[in-house]
């Protein structure tokens, strides 16, 4: 089995990343409740909240420690086989990423799974619940281009920061029979999808300078 991607996770990777918007935060930066007729949508609490954690880094200089739920740690525990799996299927090798800054907006990035360098596309691996992969596999059975929604502005993001390219969706459960265990699409963001998706980020990026800025001159 091949080890956990080492360009993740590391003090390094936690420094690169403090203080900007990436990409795996990208649909809560999104996330505005619905708006009556006529009214201006409002944001939702998970994007007010992730503007105080990211202003937060960046006055202290230290990431916002986040609580890794027992979900999530089966996830990180499980890509380095989803990532087996996945190349098993596709014939394709991966390639560990770090990283990457957005070439042209400052303070944002993404850390795609891996990297397909012989096809130079990426990839994004998810090790969900038992059912949330039923569900996935259901939807994915009636179309076959279908990825996620709620993954799809992180994908796009990570597409925008390495030159608009497509991106793998591998979702894993070994839990399941093996023919179950599986699910690999690829998503093939649009340019002007791609910039609908920078626009929200610069949007918010400059909320956050804002509010950066008004604390700079401080409260009376």
């Amino acid at each position: 089995m091949r080890e956990a991607n080492q360009l993740q996770n590391t003090g390094a990777w936690f420094n690169d990343r403090t203080g900007k918007l990436t990409a795996s935060r990208m649909a809560a930066a999104m996330s505005y409740l619905k708006a009556k007729k006529d009214e201006a949508p409002k944001e939702a609490s998970e994007r007010r909240k992730l503007k105080i954690e990211i202003l937060a880094e960046r006055l202290t200089g230290n990431i916002v420690p986040k609580y890794v739920t027992q979900e999530m740690q089966w996830g990180i525990d499980q890509e380095p086989a989803a990532k087996e799996a996945f190349t098993a299927k596709t014939g394709l090798a991966i390639t560990d990423l770090g990283f990457v800054d957005h070439p042209t907006i400052d303070l944002c990035g993404a850390s795609p799974d891996g990297l397909i360098e012989s096809t130079h596309e990426l990839v994004e691996v998810k090790c969900p619940s038992t059912a949330t992969m039923l569900s996935w596999l259901m939807e994915a059975a009636q179309d076959k281009t279908w990825v996620p929604e709620e993954y799809k502005p992180q994908m796009a993001l990570q597409s925008a920061c390495i030159g608009g390219i497509p991106v793998w969706f591998c979702a894993f459960d070994p839990r399941l029979p093996e023919k179950n265990r599986l699910l690999v699409r690829k998503f093939v963001p649009t340019p002007e999808y791609i910039q609908e998706i920078e626009a929200h980020a610069v949007r918010f990026l400059g909320e956050i300078e804002a509010m950066f800025e008004q604390l700079s001159l401080g409260v009376e």
